[in-house]
Order: structure tokens, then C-alpha cells, then sequence
């Protein structure tokens, strides 16, 4: 085969890779409840944003 008929594959093969490391990466960021919409609360009170003032 020569470099022509690889290229492709190597997009390919290395879209397929990215992909399923965001899936794993998504899951455990869900596992490890990254995801919580409470940590605004957590880390901000009320006086902290000084834009609306």
C-alpha cells in the first residue's frame, strides 16, 4: 500500500480513537458527578458578582 491509500485510514483510525476517548471521558466525568448544576452555589454567593451591582 502506498502513502496515498493509508492517509485515509489514519484519519480515520485516529477520529475513531478521539471519539471514543471523549465518550470515556464524558462517562467519568458523569461518574464523578461533574456534571452538577448545585456547584455554582457551591463555589459563588450572592455577593461575589460584581457586574450586576
Amino acid at each position: 500500500m502506498t502513502g496515498e491509500v493509508l492517509i485515509p485510514y489514519i484519519w480515520a483510525a485516529t477520529g475513531i480513537v478521539t471519539l471514543i476517548f471523549v465518550v470515556i471521558g464524558v462517562a467519568w466525568a458523569s461518574k464523578h458527578h461533574q456534571f452538577d448544576e448545585d456547584i455554582s452555589r457551591q463555589i459563588f454567593t450572592e455577593g461575589d458578582d460584581e457586574r450586576f451591582e
